[in-house]
């Protein structure tokens, strides 16, 4: 078992705010249009294509740290 973990975390999301989110070695731009507690929604400068995420955790820092040790 590893030693260190990836840490992550929900990032803070701000309606307006631009993203580059990577896929596939390729970079997308979105900007940040709605936020709530369980869906971010963003839409694409160029195409003007909206697409709603789940809001779940996205790694953000680098940020890495010991792990909980499972004791059975």
């Amino acid at each position: 078992m590893s030693v260190e973990a990836t840490v992550f975390e929900p990032y803070p999301f701000k309606i307006g705010e631009r993203i580059l989110r990577r896929r596939q070695g390729k970079l997308e731009d979105w900007d940040v249009i709605a936020v709530n507690d369980k869906e971010i929604t963003v839409k694409c400068p160029f195409h003007g294509m909206e697409l709603t995420w789940k809001r779940s955790s996205f790694w953000y820092g680098g940020e890495t740290a010991a792990p909980a040790t499972n004791k059975d």
